[in-house]
């Protein structure tokens, strides 16, 4: 984990970043400061959920949009 304040390091983002670059770049370079890192300083891979992990999320989603 960095010392430097997430300011800084956004500011570095984007001093790095070309001056045409789009909200959209902006957006990703600031998910890839935000991914979950490994020992090496690499990103770690995302999780993978079960597909009765994903069908149990769906349906718990699914009961809450219809109570509204």
């Amino acid at each position: 984990m960095s010392d430097k304040s997430v300011k800084d390091q956004v500011r570095e983002l984007l001093d790095r970043l070309p001056d045409d670059c789009s909200f959209a770049d902006v957006q990703r370079a600031i998910a890839v400061l935000m991914w979950p890192k490994q020992e090496d300083g690499g990103l770690k891979p995302p999780e993978r959920l079960s597909p009765d992990e994903v069908k149990r999320r769906l349906r718990e989603w699914l009961k809450s949009e219809r109570d509204k």
